[in-house]
């Protein structure tokens, strides 16, 4: 969708261009060639139109069939609003790597391995040991027309003398595959802190990504303008203004690809801390429009 509005400006551009350099030939006062440039920019700005288009619905169609719908079914979808961006999130990793720790699944997992493991042990320690069992029972007969019932209430003692090294080895399997256990749910421990790291900084260089692209496509725009404004006066080349429309062109499809990476980083980052969910992810959104400074971690 945002490149589809990129590519309607860049045209909307090159046909003030074009008319602009249609007119100064008319009057007299600018060359065919200047006219033939801009008339080839204004055409290839169709196209990339044209491009942008066919590109959403596509776009739109593989969205639709993704979550169970037809694909020509028309989805709406809220435009990104992004006016500010928060400031960098230094001290707050410490308590991101927390909150990862508490949620992640997979983390989780491995801790109940962890006192599966543990069970097993105090399992085949247990063999080795005296038992103690109860056992209760009841009957009924009829025999040739003679009811007879019976009960019988039993304990047991089971005091083990020797069964070979078996339940030795058990503990020591047990106690090995405890210690197997440990480290895997210690590697996974530093695993997910290694997550949030790099899904953070991630996050981090997207928000310096956006900003910078800002600040470029501003820049781009008044650029633009200065240049098309000397063009139309009579001062100025064609192809100072081709090129001036070009870098605009860049400048905005730059600025949407941060956008985009700056969306895929956070849900990432989201997804680090196994709280990947449509509240957090709106928790994330609204720093966007939040004064620098004012991001708290949710």
């Amino acid at each position: 969708m945002a490149a589809l509005d990129a590519a309607l400006e860049s045209e909307r551009a090159a046909k003030e261009s074009f008319a602009a350099a249609e007119a100064r030939y008319s009057a007299g006062s600018a060359t065919p060639a200047d006219k033939l440039q801009s008339q080839t920019a204004y055409s290839q700005a169709t196209l990339n139109r044209i491009t942008a288009a066919g590109n959403l619905k596509n776009a739109k169609g593989a969205l639709a069939n993704m979550i169970g719908m037809d694909a020509n079914r028309d989805i709406s979808l809220v435009p990104a609003n992004i006016s500010s961006i928060p400031d960098e999130f230094e001290g707050e990793i410490d308590a991101l790597i927390a909150v990862a720790r508490q949620h992640r699944p997979d983390l989780q997992a491995a801790a109940a391995q962890v006192k599966a493991a543990q069970a097993s042990i105090d399992a085949a320690r247990a063999t080795d040991s005296p038992s103690i069992s109860l056992a209760a029972s009841a009957n009924h007969y009829n025999f040739s027309g003679i009811n007879s019932r019976g009960s019988l209430v039993g304990i047991n003692l089971n005091v083990p003398i020797f069964s070979g090294f078996a339940p030795t080895y058990g503990v020591r399997a047990a106690e090995a595959q405890m210690d197997a256990r440990n480290a895997q749910h210690e590697k996974l421990r530093l695993q997910v802190a290694l997550d949030v790291w790099t899904a953070y900084q991630q996050l981090t260089t997207a928000s310096q990504s956006l900003r910078t692209t800002a600040d470029l496509l501003k820049s781009a725009e008044q650029s633009e303008r200065v240049v098309l404004g000397r063009y139309k006066a009579g001062v100025g080349s064609m192809l100072d203004v081709l090129n001036a429309q070009s870098a605009l062109a860049s400048a905005r499809q730059q600025r949407i690809q941060s956008n985009f990476n700056w969306n895929i980083s956070r849900a990432t980052l989201a997804q680090a801390m196994g709280i990947l969910d449509a509240g957090l992810l709106q928790a994330l959104s609204d720093t966007s429009v939040r004064a620098p400074g004012e991001y708290s971690p949710q």
